[in-house]
């Protein structure tokens, strides 16, 4: 028992944890608002498919080299740190984001909305994982590989939504993409809960955790933004936030 009473003295990660993906999701839910409306840029990417696909090879070796010299990075003066981090968090977000064509506010407004549900969802499902030792666990490593894996795959899925000319196609195919990210939010809320996931000895491993965390939830969200979008444009529903607030609040008198 005494050898483990340090161990168990040790603070949990998981907040700290869930503070940097929120400021991190926070802000690349704002940039992408932000982007949809600046129109050269989106005609700039819709003309240039091919910059698409380089900002998603940049994307796929910032994660790669982040995760792989990040114990190296930790020990850097924090400029270093700042600017490593800056980097790959803002190539990650530029590479997903799919300015080229907008989304409607409707989706926009309901995908935050589903993304922090499905975190405080994640966070219920990995207490309760934890405190009956059941449930979708995985190992450290695993988690990071596939949190990388899921990251990627659903940016090359939006790139090529993005070009598709047939929503029939587009609608399912994200759909998938996103079923797939929620399942994997809620497995990396109950693998982070495990006592030997985290590196209590590498300074700052939960700024690591949160990053890679955050890349799943953005993917989520955008999963969620241009499922929802491509469902309202299958059913030819011309759905907007002035309408629906008229029709909520808005009563026509009629004689």
């Amino acid at each position: 028992m005494l050898r483990e009473s340090p161990e168990l003295r040790q603070k949990s990660l998981v907040g700290p944890t869930y503070r940097v993906t929120i400021i991190m999701l926070v802000i690349g839910q704002i940039q992408v608002s932000a982007a949809m409306e600046i129109t050269p840029l989106k005609d700039f990417l819709a003309e240039r498919y091919y910059l698409s696909l380089v900002q998603f090879l940049i994307s796929f070796l910032s994660i790669q080299l982040y995760g792989f010299f990040y114990h190296l990075i930790v020990k850097k003066p924090m400029w270093v740190r700042i600017l490593a981090g800056f980097w790959t968090y803002e190539v990650n977000t530029m590479s997903i984001m799919k300015p080229a064509k907008r989304a409607p506010y409707f989706s926009l407004i309901v995908s935050v909305f589903l993304t922090f549900l499905m975190m405080s969802i994640s966070v219920i499902y990995g207490n309760k994982a934890v405190h009956q030792r059941r449930g979708l666990f995985t190992s450290r490593n695993k988690v990071i590989l596939w949190s990388e894996r899921i990251f990627v795959l659903t940016c090359f899925g939006i790139i090529v939504c993005a070009e598709m000319k047939r929503v029939t196609i587009e609608f399912p195919t994200l759909l998938v993409y996103t079923i797939i990210s929620n399942v994997f939010v809620l497995v990396f809320a109950a693998s982070m809960r495990r006592p030997d996931f985290y590196h209590h000895e590498c300074n700052g491993d939960y700024i690591l955790i949160g990053q890679l965390y955050y890349l799943n939830f953005f993917a989520l969200y955008m999963g969620y933004v241009w499922t929802i979008a491509s469902f309202l444009e299958l059913m030819k529903w011309d759905v907007t936030v002035q309408s629906i607030l008229k029709y909520l609040f808005v009563r026509e008198v009629t004689d």
